[in-house]
């Protein structure tokens, strides 16, 4: 009896990890308001526990990270971002927060294939807008970021 409950436990837990793990991308459209252009590109959603969604996309090999974090983080168009990944961190000097007034604000991040292996690796934990708003990210939410990142490296490294 224990043995057939120990096997049963093992099937679920393997087929919910199977199902959990869907790496089929879906093609979007990126749109970049500052060139007010959209791109075709292939993305994978990873949603938030705060209602929040970051995505990957890859337009015409180059990568792309949209950042929706669900959060307020001020009042200004641009300034330095920090995504931190555990005790690593990615910078860019001057992002723009787009659509800053509304609660779905997001950012455009481009970054290279390397950077998604690192974010399979470690995750987001948090991320920083002009050195004084923090959006921290939950654990669960981490994890889920390194198995969608896990996915769209496999798929898109060459």
């Amino acid at each position: 009896m224990i043995k057939r409950l120990y096997i049963l436990f093992f099937l679920t837990a393997l087929s919910s990890e199977l199902f959990s793990q869907n790496c089929d991308q879906i093609t979007d459209t990126l749109y970049f308001p500052s060139k007010q252009i959209s791109e075709l590109a292939k993305a994978l959603n990873c949603p938030l526990k705060n209602g929040g969604n970051i995505q990957f996309f890859n337009y015409n090999g180059k990568f792309t990270l949209k950042l929706t974090l669900n959060e307020k983080l001020g009042f200004l168009d641009v300034g330095p971002l920090q995504i931190k990944s555990g005790t690593k961190s990615f910078f860019v000097k001057s992002a723009t927060l787009y659509n800053h007034k509304q609660a779905n604000a997001y950012f455009l991040v481009d970054v290279l294939i390397n950077y998604i292996a690192t974010l399979k690796d470690d995750g987001i934990t948090s991320v920083v807008f002009n050195e004084k708003f923090e959006a921290k990210l939950t654990s669960e939410d981490t994890k889920n970021i390194r198995r969608v990142a896990k996915c769209f490296y496999e798929s898109n490294k060459k």
